[in-house]
């Protein structure tokens, strides 16, 4: 079901549309930060150097990276995408 809901989207318009209604801000806020320290791990930082760029928690950097270990080949894919959103 969310599959066909986020692939209706036609528009990046369409998607903070839809990202508003489904998420607080601060949800938003948090998706984001993931995407950074996920970012960051990539380009080996350590996980206090994260904590400072990005700026999170240490826990929130150990988590981060944690997931980052685990699912690396994934997330290194969608990583170039980021990258071109965030001006990277």
């Amino acid at each position: 079901m969310l599959y066909r809901l986020f692939t209706s989207v036609t528009s990046a318009q369409e998607l903070d549309q839809l990202l508003d209604l489904t998420f607080t801000e601060s949800e938003r806020n948090k998706i984001m930060e993931r995407w950074r320290i996920f970012d960051a791990c990539d380009r080996g930082l350590t996980q206090r150097e994260i904590a400072k760029q990005v700026p999170c928690s240490i826990v929130t950097a150990t988590r981060g990276a944690k997931i980052f270990k685990n699912n690396k080949e994934v997330i290194q894919r969608m990583l170039a995408e980021f990258r071109k959103e965030e001006g990277f």
